[in-house]
């Protein structure tokens, strides 16, 4: 018989286990041991207590993990996956899970629901928009192992644990996605690692990177020392440090100079997604 429950007393090695049952056939391959669950749970700070759960008697079978702005009383959560085994699939339950709990997170405080889907999927875009999300933004993800090349030679780059994030977060050119926010980059310092690049003594960009999956997770520069080839030294920098192959998900649309820089650099384009919000 089918009920719902949080994920909060489920065991994690059995929620790895339906998550990669779930997404066995899933159109990009997806495949979690038990420490990158753990890594994923802690950068996109996953709350189980706010994670959903579809069972059969005893057996989980569905679940969406939701990761929180706040753990003790969000305003945000954000799905950083939803899955169902193949053995019951078609019966709504991903419609049940919201339709049941979103009522439920509205009286907790929960003012919006973020996810994002790709966008060749179909049903999971359908099931979303039955249950109120609606289309945000749309993001182009890119892999990529850039080719050597020369680079100005008169940068100095420095790696810092502890880097001046609201200074940095002034020279993005988007709103960065939920994994790639700087929030997800100090929950995961530990794994991540900050390059800084300074002209003389002025800080002119910086690349933080995922150094597990060897993730961009973000690349910026200053406004004002921008087309200098600053991004192609940090790059560089990736390159000689990492090795690569790499990848920078959730590119904005109407990013389009990021997109010809990493399309410049030897990056292709694999997928893209929207960013889906429901207002509770």
């Amino acid at each position: 018989m089918l009920h719902f429950n949080t994920l909060e007393n489920t065991p994690l090695p059995v929620i790895c286990t339906v998550f990669n049952e779930a997404f066995s056939d899933y159109m990009v391959p997806i495949h979690l041991t038990m420490p990158l669950l753990e890594q994923k749970l802690q950068g996109e700070n996953i709350s189980l207590a706010h994670s959903l759960g579809a069972f059969d008697g005893a057996s989980l079978v569905g679940l969406i993990l939701h990761g929180t702005d706040d753990w003790r009383r969000p305003q945000l959560l954000y799905n950083g996956g939803t899955g169902v085994i193949p053995s019951h699939r078609g019966q709504r339950l991903v419609q049940q899970l919201y339709g049941r709990y979103i009522p439920q997170f509205k009286t907790q405080g929960v003012a919006q629901l973020l996810l994002e889907v790709i966008s060749t999927n179909t049903p999971a875009i359908k099931a979303y928009r039955h249950c109120g999300f609606t289309q945000s933004r749309f993001f182009h993800c890119y892999k990529g192992q850039p080719a050597p090349q020369r680079v100005r030679e008169d940068l100095t780059l420095r790696q810092d644990l502890l880097p001046d994030w609201p200074l940095l977060s002034s020279f993005g050119s988007q709103q960065p996605s939920w994994a790639n926010s700087i929030a997800s980059i100090q929950r995961e310092s530990t794994d991540t690692a900050t390059w800084l690049a300074y002209q003389q003594d002025t800080l002119v960009g910086f690349i933080s990177i995922y150094r597990g999956t060897k993730r961009i997770r973000q690349l910026g520069v200053h406004p004002d020392h921008r087309r200098q080839g600053i991004a192609s030294a940090l790059l560089q920098h990736a390159v000689k440090e990492y090795h690569g192959p790499f990848s920078f998900v959730n590119i904005t649309d109407d990013n389009k100079g990021l997109q010809a820089f990493l399309e410049k650099n030897g990056f292709t384009l694999t997928v893209q997604q929207y960013e889906m919000k429901l207002m509770c």
